[in-house]
Parts: C-alpha cells; structure tokens; sequence
C-alpha cells in the first residue's frame, strides 16, 4: 500500500483534521488570554485596593448577623404596625406585590425593603402556596419587648 490507501487506511485524514482543530483551538485560547491579560494586570496591580473591598464586605456580613440595634428594632416595630394594618385591610392570604402596591399607595416609604425585613424577621412567612401570611406570635414577641 502506498500514497492516498495508505493514508486512508491509517485514518491520515482524521488524524489531520484532529490535529488541525487541536492547533486552531490552542490559538484562539492563547489569542483570548492574550486580549484580556491587560485586564488581569490591573487587578494584580490594584490588589490592596481589591483586598480592602473584600474584607470590608465580609465585615459587613458579620456586622449584618449581629442581634437588632435599639433603632433597628424600632424600625421593626414601626414598620411591623404599619403593616399589619395594611394586611388586615386586604386580608389573608395575600401577595407581596400587591402588599407592596398598597403600601406605596398610602405613601410610605421603601415599601420593598420594609418587607423584605418583616420577612427576614419572620413577620410575614410564607403558605407554600405563592401567598403569605402575617405571623402573629412574632408580632406578640415585638410588642412584647417593646413593653419592657
């Protein structure tokens, strides 16, 4: 056997074409690092700055954790009033969305992140179903420890 069977027979054309993508791929990886290495060289060259920013965010999350400060509970409070007031209003079951509509229609303010804390304080709690719920006992709780 000889010239093209040879070849054929010995699977010379795939091999070729493996070969052929293998170095184009090797390329067009070493082209996009290549691109985008100015972008690496400036963080490298910012790394203090970029190391401060993280553990500033990390401090954040431990302070974050931290048990409710006397304005943060007050802000509890206060929002957990108004809002109670509100889901009586539409009733129970009902949906954020329009909680959220009501109450931006009454003209309180940040309507969204105050429900965002009543559920995070498990104010508002879920049905599983799409719906929530106001929880009373936890509400009982605040009122409790603002009594004293």
């Amino acid at each position: 056997m000889q010239g093209l069977e040879a070849i054929i027979y010995h699977n010379g054309f795939n091999m070729a074409a493996v070969g052929i993508t293998i170095v184009f791929t090797a390329l067009v990886s070493l082209s996009l690092i290549i691109s985008q290495l100015h972008k690496l060289l400036i963080i490298w060259d910012n790394r203090k700055t970029y190391a401060a920013k993280l553990r500033g965010a990390f401090t954040e999350q431990k302070q974050a954790k931290q048990p409710l400060a006397a304005a943060d509970f007050r802000d509890v409070r206060e929002s957990a009033r108004q809002f109670k007031v509100l889901i009586q209003a539409i009733g129970e079951p009902f949906s954020l969305p329009e909680l959220i509509r009501i109450a931006e229609s009454f003209g309180i303010r940040h309507p969204c992140s105050k429900v965002s804390l009543l559920i995070t304080r498990d104010l508002i709690i879920s049905d599983h179903k799409g719906f929530f719920l106001w929880n009373q006992e936890a509400y009982n709780r605040i009122a409790e420890r603002s009594r004293r």
